[in-house]
């Protein structure tokens, strides 16, 4: 059972403000096509029916109009794409990259001549006392390859 698309109605001065997005002959068409879905979906048409006239997926007929329906005209605008904030800053990026300087055997890691990055995130990660999380393995060759490390040549 499907739910049912909320019902969207314009004032006078959004439904002119769409209509001239959609007429506009500068500016995105991204911008265009999120007016043309609010003003399809104002007029009383489901998603379904908005993503076959538009040539778009439905659950992006069901995006714009929720978020019209919760932000209005300013819900139709670009957000910005940000990546996503480092775990790992500078200072402990440093750390992890002075493990591999020293032995195993130096600091604890008994049995170990050399070390590989599955071993400097198991070590990493048994010991807290470091502070510097628990990488993973990935995480541990991303750091040691944008310095420059090279395991197997230490």
């Amino acid at each position: 059972m499907g739910r049912h698309a909320p019902a969207i109605e314009l004032t006078a001065a959004e439904r002119d403000d769409l209509a001239r997005r959609v007429r506009a002959r500068s500016g995105s068409q991204q911008a265009a096509l999120r007016a043309r879905i609010v003003v399809l979906a104002a007029d009383g048409a489901s998603n379904t029916a908005i993503a076959a006239k538009v040539g778009i997926a439905r659950h992006t007929a069901q995006h714009w109009r929720d978020r019209f329906l919760a932000e209005r005209l300013d819900g139709l605008a670009d957000r910005p794409h940000h990546p996503p904030p480092r775990l790992y800053d500078a200072t402990i990026q440093a750390k992890i990259v002075t493990l591999p300087c020293q032995k195993p055997s130096d600091v604890g890691w008994a049995g170990q001549t050399h070390w590989s990055v599955v071993d400097l995130a198991t070590y990493i990660g048994e010991r807290p006392e470091l502070e510097l999380g628990t990488p993973s393995k990935s995480t541990i060759g991303a750091i040691l390859q944008a310095a420059k490390i090279r395991l197997d040549r230490l």
